[in-house]
């Protein structure tokens, strides 16, 4: 009896190992019935029935597989789960909740095997899914590094991700991202590519590049309230590059721009303005200044604005700036669209 249950048990832990095809062909269905237009003759409850129908059946797989991961295994399901972009696409939701529960060292031991396993064309995507949600040690390993290095060399301008490079791999891509730099033109406005540039000037910036500072100082001298790119980049992109000079010039801004323009309703009338801009950035940017929404710059949080400044003619600037501006303004969406999951695109 108890030679047949350890057979058994041998025999069930050899079949659990095995890639589940009926898993993959699940995903690659939710996936399809995500992407394609409702048929009018499916009701909205119908439609959304059969895809929780599939997630309820695949997630405790799912989960369990990825879950193995962190104890160094692949197994054949996992491999193939990390294979497809319509299973990749399932699978980032799962891995960012499990990641939450993992200290360091898991979170990077798991993110180096996915990055392995998944196919080159997903690895772009599969960094910028996690960007903001795992330390920065999780993107240092040297194949990962590798990639990006010979990936920007090749022409393909980082964007976001030139914030996930060591030292090292600084060294190798400063020249392309100088080149970058270059092209940067305010006449071009908010175009993928113009952004992508603005990105370089700002990686080089916080690198303390003379040219990248004076591109940045030059655009906050020209601000126009009539430009998206101005109104929504510009400002941002100065402070993101921890630049001392540049954040003192945006503090200048706070005090002395008084430009406005409307934006549209939202319940109320809505204006812009450059003075917002910077102290929302401020918020951001220095320790201890006061807490300033993106959709709301009142009499009340201008005076405790004015009062901050006045009494704090000196002040620290926040560590780990790139990361907090990454997650918190519209720079962390400037990448170029060749990396996006496919799904997005």
């Amino acid at each position: 009896m108890k030679r047949n249950l350890f057979l058994f048990t041998i025999f069930a832990t050899g079949m659990s190992s095995l890639a589940d095809p009926s898993v993959i062909a699940d995903l690659k269905e939710l996936y399809k019935i995500s992407k394609e237009r409702r048929q009018e003759s499916t009701s909205l409850q119908e439609y959304f029935s059969r895809q929780d129908t599939i997630k309820a059946r695949v997630r405790p797989i799912v989960h369990n597989e990825l879950s193995t991961l962190a104890d160094g295994e692949l197994t054949p399901l996992t491999h193939d789960l990390l294979k497809y972009p319509e299973t990749i696409s399932y699978c980032r939701g799962i891995l960012r909740v499990q990641f939450r529960n993992y200290p360091t060292d898991i979170q990077v031991k798991v993110f180096g095997k996915v990055f392995d396993t998944v196919p080159g064309s997903q690895r772009g995507n599969i960094i910028l899914a996690f960007l903001t949600d795992l330390p920065r040690e999780a993107f240092a390993k040297k194949e990962i590094q590798q990639w990006l290095v010979d990936t920007i060399n090749d022409g393909i301008p980082a964007g976001v991700l030139y914030f996930t490079l060591t030292d090292e791999s600084v060294r190798a891509v400063s020249k392309v991202a100088a080149t970058d730099m270059k092209k940067f033109s305010k006449a071009q406005e908010h175009s993928e590519d113009n952004l992508l540039s603005l990105m370089s000037a700002v990686f080089l910036a916080s690198r303390e590049d003379d040219d990248a500072v004076k591109l940045l100082d030059s655009l906050l001298s020209r601000l126009d309230i009539n430009s998206l790119l101005d109104t929504r980049y510009v400002i941002p992109a100065a402070a993101m590059s921890g630049n001392e000079q540049l954040i003192k010039k945006i503090l200048n801004i706070v005090e002395t721009d008084k430009r406005t323009r409307f934006w549209g309703y939202d319940c109320i009338p809505q204006y812009i303005s450059f003075a917002h801009e910077a102290a929302r950035t401020c918020a951001l940017a220095i320790e201890g200044f006061p807490t300033v929404v993106p959709y709301k710059y009142d009499d009340e949080t201008k005076e405790k604005v004015r009062q901050w400044i006045k009494n704090n003619p000196t002040y620290a600037i926040k560590p780990d700036i790139p990361r907090i501006f990454l997650k918190e303004t519209s720079l962390g969406r400037i990448f170029p669209t060749t990396w996006l999951p496919e799904e997005k695109k």
